[in-house]
């Protein structure tokens, strides 16, 4: 028996020591064994491969621990994810306007491709901005403000430049979380010296850095606090879109499709039950995994 297609892509692209790509190959491969006698074997690799900690893309020293980037393609499992028509509205918004900007860039004109997504958390702001990273084929770089701050502060806008340096050089999408953690309103620290006063510069250096984005990154930032951010950063933004808690029929079928994609059977008061007992999507999704391995280790008693 000669090699598939995709076991040659495989080999390729080992040699070629690309191996973000030799592990889309290797799913594919690992497909393609419909035999019995390898179920085992071929679902626990397919799992690590999916996982997403086999997909992060290894970056210089100086950036690790600032931010986080990741290969989607493999871990993000569109078919158990509900998308309400509220982010599905928005992210067709995304969508064009990158198409928009491959044009822009031709032209030089500058535009960045900015969202902010605001609202109270357990609300799926991340995920969301996993999704868009997803459906675009971009990486995604993930940079959580509340860890960047160094508690020597002037270490914190030498920070936000390097991370902003990776996205530059690097088309992705670029997600900024917990925002408000840095970008504190300057109003609020007019005239002060000391901590006050740094914020108020990293603030600017934050601002400063934006302004530097080609038109091929795509930026979502993220917020529970959009009234303590600096109206000129909020400006920068071309989209701000609250993030609502589910209604319970959207949270209900959030968690049909769930449950079917994974192929495990509740009745419909046990749902509802989980659906009303949880105030959002964060807190729900964690009751529908505790249930699950409830139900499987019920079954193997």
């Amino acid at each position: 028996m000669g090699l598939t297609n995709n076991q040659k892509r495989l080999i390729e692209r080992i040699a070629q020591n690309d191996m973000q790509s030799a592990k889309r190959y290797a799913i594919e491969c690992i497909k393609e064994d419909t035999t019995k006698r390898n179920q085992y074997f071929c679902n626990r690799y397919k799992q690590i491969l999916e996982s997403a900690g086999s997909n992060l893309i290894e970056l210089p020293n100086d950036l690790k621990g600032l931010i986080c980037v990741e290969d989607i393609s493999n871990s993000f499992k569109e078919r158990r994810y509900y998308l309400s028509n509220r982010e599905k509205e928005l992210f067709e918004k995304i969508a064009r306007m990158k198409k928009v900007n491959e044009r822009l860039i031709e032209m030089e004109i500058p535009y960045i491709n900015s969202t902010l997504l605001y609202g109270e958390s357990g609300t799926g702001k991340t995920t969301f901005g996993k999704y868009v990273s997803y459906k675009t084929g971009l990486p995604f770089c993930y940079l959580n403000f509340s860890t960047i701050v160094d508690r020597y502060m002037g270490s914190t806008s030498k920070n936000i430049s390097k991370a902003f340096n990776y996205a530059i050089s690097t088309p992705c999408v670029f997600m900024l979380d917990e925002v408000d953690c840095i970008s504190i309103k300057r109003s609020d620290t007019s005239g002060s010296g000391g901590a006050d006063g740094e914020m108020a510069r990293i603030t600017i250096t934050l601002m400063q850095e934006f302004d530097k984005l080609p038109n091929d990154v795509i930026v979502i930032g993220a917020t529970n606090r959009i009234d303590r951010i600096d109206e000129a950063l909020l400006r920068r933004f071309s989209l701000k879109h609250k993030v609502e808690v589910f209604s319970d029929v959207e949270k209900e079928i959030m968690v049909r499709i769930f449950l079917r994609d994974v192929n495990i059977q509740f009745s419909n008061e046990e749902i509802k039950e989980m659906v009303v007992s949880n105030e959002n999507q964060s807190m729900l999704m964690n009751e529908v995994i505790r249930s699950i391995s409830e139900k499987i280790y019920k079954g193997v008693e």
